[in-house]
């Protein structure tokens, strides 16, 4: 009998840890190329107002690569840019970006990223 107790009570804890695993959210759910939607509700491409000052922005894009490392790239004003000074943290499907030496906060729900930058800007992100 206890035996069998104590196989039923490793059984529960098994299933009880189960979901964990399979539900973990990490880097790797990420990974790859975000292509920005909109900043700060003005739509991408287009004519975007950041900081009082219009802008012709056609794209900003992220990567996210192995090991937290990332890159924005855009084309704004007709001036194409690439920044590499990024880092990616990612937990329980909440995000911090440190770039270029700042901290954007963030989360992701599926193939949705919402940022939102040290000036309180709003980036909405999808997965490409």
């Amino acid at each position: 009998m206890r035996r069998m107790a104590r196989w039923l009570a490793l059984g529960v804890l098994g299933l009880a840890a189960a979901p964990a695993c399979g539900d973990a959210f990490g880097i790797e759910d990420v990974l790859g190329i975000w292509n920005t939607q909109s900043i700060n509700g003005y739509a991408v491409p287009g004519a975007v107002v950041y900081e009082g000052v219009t802008h012709d922005t056609q794209y900003v894009r992220w990567a996210f690569y192995e090991g937290g490392q990332c890159t924005l790239t855009q084309q704004v004003d007709g001036i194409t840019d690439t920044y590499d000074e990024c880092t990616v943290h990612v937990e329980q499907e909440s995000i911090t970006i440190v770039f270029l030496s700042q901290v954007w906060d963030g989360s992701v729900e599926g193939n949705r990223m919402t940022l939102t930058d040290p000036q309180d800007v709003v980036w909405v992100l999808h997965a490409q």
